[in-house]
Order: structure tokens, then sequence, then C-alpha cells
């Protein structure tokens, strides 16, 4: 479901639902509780089914309380409110929708029509403006590019040709049929009638967010000798990581990645 939906939809129906408590001559405090209370259980049930990250979640739980206590201190009967507890509280209302739009520009990107207007060239071609992960730092992202001469290489010595398809235009919502065919390379060893070089090789897709575990893996079914397919579940949009492997039983595995891109 759409950030900008479960945020500021979550907002709205906090404020809505404290209008009706008072309307119905609940007390302050009552209203402002079931204000927050029942908003908040609403998305906890949403979270077990789609399992959102945990910043998303966080921001959710964070923004509807905020706005049930902003409405509370502001229509508090009696004595007048004084400013600063106000202001804290508006201000971490504004807070939380900055950080509800950073965290929407990040993972779905900017909307085209905004984008056309602040961002050169937007309407010549497709701009991508999503940030759906991170670069890794750890030893192994240091050892990234040796890691992949070292697999070229490895497909090399075995005389492969890798050819994946379906991963070229991927849509928003829409699954992939995916293709893989596993080749002898004019000239090789496995060059000829029987290849028995390819025999036996189980393929496997992960698909995975810059810097992040594979959140999508699936098992290639052989159909033929080097022929695989499978079906590409759907991706949110932004930059994803295709790491196809390659292995067989006593042979090292061979690990090849490439970016992809979720268009909406």
């Amino acid at each position: 479901m759409n950030l900008l939906l479960t945020l500021f939809g979550g907002m709205t129906l906090t404020a809505l639902l404290y209008g009706l408590a008072r309307g119905l001559r609940w007390s302050n405090f009552w209203a402002a509780v079931v204000a927050a209370a029942v908003p908040c259980f609403i998305y906890m049930g949403w979270v077990v089914v789609s399992l959102p990250s945990v910043d998303r979640i966080t921001m959710h739980l964070v923004a509807f309380p905020t706005i049930a206590v902003l409405l509370y201190q502001l229509y508090r009967g009696g004595a007048k409110t004084h400013w600063i507890p106000v202001a804290l509280v508006a201000f971490f209302v504004l807070l939380s929708i900055l950080m509800g739009g950073f965290v929407y520009i990040a993972s779905e990107g900017l909307p085209p029509t905004l984008a056309a207007r602040v961002l050169p060239n937007a309407e010549e071609k497709p701009v991508y403006t999503g940030f759906s992960g991170v670069v890794a730092h750890h030893d192994e992202a240091a050892k990234s590019i040796a890691h992949r001469r070292n697999m070229e290489n490895l497909l090399e010595q075995r005389g492969w040709r890798v050819d994946l398809a379906g991963l070229e235009r991927l849509q928003l919502g829409q699954p992939s049929r995916v293709s893989l065919r596993v080749t002898a390379v004019a000239g090789s060893e496995l060059a000829g009638s029987n290849p028995a070089g390819m025999e036996g090789i189980a393929a496997t897709l992960e698909l995975s967010r810059p810097g992040q575990p594979a959140l999508h893996t699936i098992r290639l079914t052989s159909v033929g000798l080097g022929d695989y397919q499978g079906e590409a579940a759907a991706l949110e949009s932004g930059i994803w990581i295709a790491t196809l492997v390659l292995a067989q039983p006593t042979r090292r595995s061979i690990r090849l990645e490439q970016a992809i891109v979720v268009s909406r």
C-alpha cells in the first residue's frame, strides 16, 4: 500500500475520529485516546499482512498519537495551554510529514509532474529518482570488483555463455516471465553435440534492494539442457539487484549480478 495513503490517511483518520468523539460529547482525554488507538491498531493489523520495514512502522506509530496529543492540547478545556507544549507537538507533526515525504521519494521517486519541473531533461527520457537502499561498505563490498571478475573468469573457464531474459522492462506490480539459457561458447571444450559440462545445473534468481538481503528467490525450472524458466514476483518500483546463481555438485557456484529498474 502507498506510503501517502497509510501515513497521511491515518493522520487524517485520527483527526476525524477525534472530531467524531467530541461531537458525541466524549471527554477530551478519551476522544484523544480513541483517535490515536484506532489507527494504530488498524495499521498494526496491516503490518502483520504486509511486513513493511521497521522505519515505516515507527513513523506511523509516532505520527498517529502525535496528532491526537496535538488536538488534545489545542482543545483542552479550562486553563489556556502554554504555547511551548503546543509548539513541540506541532514540530513533531511537521517532522512526521517531512520524514514521510522523504521516505516516499526514496522508495517511489518524485512524482512525474514534479520531476518534469525540477529535473533537467525529465520530459525527454525516463528519470529514476528513487533510492531504495544503501551501498554496502563491509569487507565483501570492497572485494566486489574482484569478485565479479572471478565469476566472469570462472564462467569463461567452463566455456559457458549465459543469456537471461525477462528483466528488461519490468513494471510496477506486474509479475514477469524469466527465461535463462546456458550454452557452450563456440570453440570451447563443451561445444558439440553433447555438452555434458552443463548437466545438473541448479539455477536460482535472487532479487534484492541495493545493499539489502534477497527479498525474492526464484528457482528456475529446467525445461531442457541449458534452458530454464521461472516467474519473478511483482516488485515495487525503483532499483533492484538481480543475482543469478548457477550451482553444480562438487563445483564452485557462479554468482552473476546486474542492476534492474522497475518502472511505474
